[in-house]
């Protein structure tokens, strides 16, 4: 063969042609095999992979391109510690002005918009910008020993968990004094992390540039959104800023969320409210509720035996990119490895907030703590109009709420609520004391005619699951009550019929 030119030459074209062809394949929109992996935390290779064939084409691209954000190459360190035991799905990607992408607000379905322009005045905000521009010293910042942040009520640590101690400690400070801590904490090097969380106001707290900024979000489109989809005409926004690879564990907030990505990525994990039983939240009352009792990192499937049926929708999420969280749906929050974030929450009240809640006050969980942690956190907020007309929408409006409103949600079985029906009850009064019966008589009679079974959205059952649970724990003030009323409710009553 070394003494053969013409062989040597068929045999570089047959290579040439073969390269060819292989790199057609890889680029062609017929059908390919798709797999699901989890990644080794330490050499990002892929682990116990799973595959199964699958269309693909063109269109498919943009999910592709998701998914090249987790392909490591051999050499680079990866982006995200966590290496989870449950298969994910992308979430989807719309263009922020596309009709489409407003199709997923409406349906109450999580969405990446992609070009939106409402946040540009934030998304030059780096450290040494807020670091210059945040001079209130009521700031809240939270600091954990590991990498987690588990959001907590302080309201709820009295009764039963009085001697509670949280997982994480809460300090106020000025943001210069938050950077010193944490570049103390990177240099400790021991595990521990900050976390920074506060609320934006209007008033106080930040100086006519940073003022400037907020004013300048695009609120002729928020307010299309509110009056498109009966959001709250109330915006309360909540700066997160986080050291590399913090985490907010999985949490549900009852508020409508866009949550914006300024500076470094964060991978978010999303869950359907369907998975409720699967995640196994803290009780009512308990000053982690809304919060998941598993820990991702190293679950205990004899304890949570349920959350080996759990599947997610993951993004990782890139400066100047908006994930729509809709309301209820559980969250997941991991920052990279290698780089302090900061994003930011527009939160609004959802449609079906006023099905259980409180209409005038609200809480979530910004843990993020992320939303992390403070009010899908997470701190309280006193709502300003709380005894006034709610008046029309306007950008006024929405400029006005960027402040804080809201309470726990375990505490949202609302006075008001209470004492409207007690006003109705008594406007009624005498006349339905004496047609008492009849009442009831009709009442069944209505039921006879009408059995239809009432369907509900995930969303829907998840409330009437707090609503009930709620119900019971204000009238015991303990769990344990709460499980044994449960437990006697169901007693294979329903088995049978």
């Amino acid at each position: 063969m070394e003494n053969n030119p013409t062989l040597m030459r068929m045999c570089v074209a047959l290579a040439f042609l073969l390269s060819f062809t292989s790199a057609s394949e890889e680029t062609s929109c017929g059908p390919m095999k798709t797999s699901t992996c989890q990644r080794d935390s330490n050499s990002g290779a892929d682990v116990h992979c799973e595959s199964d064939s699958a269309p693909h084409s063109c269109s498919n691209r943009n999910e592709d391109k998701e998914k090249l954000k987790y392909h490591f190459h051999v050499n680079e360190p990866p982006k995200f510690r966590g290496v989870y035991p449950f298969p994910v799905d992308p979430i989807p990607r719309r263009n922020c002005f596309d009709e489409e992408a407003m199709e997923f607000l409406q349906k109450g379905l999580p969405v990446v918009l992609e070009q939106c322009t409402f946040q540009k005045p934030a998304l030059k905000w780096t450290i040494e910008y807020l670091k210059e521009n945040l001079e209130d010293e009521d700031h809240t910042a939270y600091f954990s020993q590991t990498r987690q942040f588990l959001y907590y009520d302080d309201d709820h640590m009295k009764g039963t968990y009085k001697e509670w101690k949280p997982p994480i400690t809460k300090k106020f400070l000025y943001f210069s004094n938050f950077t010193k801590l944490m570049k103390e904490i990177e240099e400790a090097d021991n595990g521990s992390r900050a976390y920074f969380q506060s609320l934006i106001y209007l008033q106080e707290g930040v100086s006519a540039a940073m003022q400037n900024d907020v004013d300048s979000f695009n609120y002729t489109w928020l307010l299309d959104l509110v009056t498109r989809f009966s959001w709250g005409e109330d915006v309360t926004n909540l700066l997160l800023v986080g050291m590399p690879d913090v985490v907010t564990p999985a949490h549900f907030d009852v508020l409508e969320n866009l949550y914006v990505q300024i500076f470094g990525r964060k991978r978010v994990i999303l869950f359907s409210p369907d998975y409720f039983r699967c995640l196994y939240p803290h009780p009512v009352g308990h000053p982690h509720d809304r919060q998941t009792q598993v820990d991702f990192d190293k679950p205990n499937f004899d304890w949570f035996p349920r959350f080996r049926e759990i599947r997610g929708m993951e993004v990782a999420l890139e400066p100047g990119e908006v994930l729509y969280i809709p309301n209820l749906w559980w969250h997941y929050i991991e920052s990279e490895m290698h780089s302090n974030t900061i994003s930011i929450n527009f939160w609004f009240e959802a449609k079906n907030a006023s099905k259980v809640y409180d209409a005038r006050k609200k809480k979530t969980n910004a843990t993020d703590i992320e939303a992390e942690n403070n009010k899908e956190s997470h701190q309280e907020f006193d709502n300003p109009r709380e005894n006034k007309e709610q008046p029309e929408h306007s950008e006024e409006t929405l400029k006005e709420h960027s402040e804080e409103t809201g309470t726990s949600d375990s505490e949202q079985i609302s006075e008001h609520s209470d004492e409207s029906k007690a006003d109705e009850t008594m406007a009624k009064g005498t006349e339905e004391e004496k047609d008492g019966k009849e009442f009831e008589e009709i009442d069944l009679n209505q039921e006879e005619e009408d059995v239809k079974e009432i369907e509900l959205s995930a969303a829907e059952y998840l409330i009437l699951l707090r609503e009930t649970e709620i119900s019971l724990y204000k009238a015991t003030l303990s769990h344990a009550k709460v499980k044994k009323i449960l437990d006697e409710l169901l007693s294979g009553r329903f088995d049978h019929i």
